[in-house]
């Protein structure tokens, strides 16, 4: 059903970042989650839709749209939310991908692995790796409490790289980022 709100125009009120730069990419990462399930705004009925614009300037209206090139790389991933650091690997074959996640679950007091299933498209500000259907891994029995994370890739003009992460629940992080 989530991946459904993926093709969708949504609208997110910035977040209280430290810095423009850092709110305007958690801003577009947020807004295409698809949380909101604002009408697509699909190019192909762009004459039959018109996006809703008459909101207030606090919001930023963004889209999702098909990446234009696949990817084929895997990468390690760290990340953080409340103080329990998370460990990934992410394998992206063309537009899709999967990837494994490990930390500690401290309502249960152990280590959890979750996989999930990874989408790749494109925004304004870089590369949207959305995530669906986390699972315990080698089965299809989805994780009751693990909310799938969203990726924003961006390459600066200095070619160094940016990622942030915001899961479905809207709880963010910055990404440490090793290619493997």
């Amino acid at each position: 059903m989530f991946y459904k709100l993926v093709r969708n125009t949504v609208l997110a009120t910035s977040l209280a970042f430290p810095n423009f730069k850092q709110t305007a990419l958690i801003t577009i990462l947020v807004a295409g989650i698809g949380l909101f399930g604002i009408k697509s705004a699909d190019a192909r009925n762009v004459l039959v839709q018109t996006p809703d614009v008459s909101q207030s300037s606090s919001y930023a209206i963004a889209q999702l749209v098909d990446a234009n090139s696949p990817i084929y790389r895997s990468w390690k991933l760290k990340y953080s939310v409340d103080g329990v650091v998370y460990q990934s690997v992410l394998v992206m074959k063309g537009y899709s991908g999967v990837m494994r996640t490990r930390y500690f679950d401290f309502r249960i007091n152990k280590k959890q692995v979750v996989n999930q299933e990874i989408s790749l498209k494109s925004s304004p500000q870089g590369l949207v790796l959305l995530g669906y259907n986390p699972v315990y891994p080698g089965t299809s029995r989805r994780h009751p409490t693990y909310a799938a994370d969203n990726f924003l890739f961006s390459v600066e003009p200095d070619g160094s790289l940016t990622a942030y992460t915001c899961d479905d629940l809207r709880q963010c992080s910055a990404v440490n980022v090793e290619r493997i």
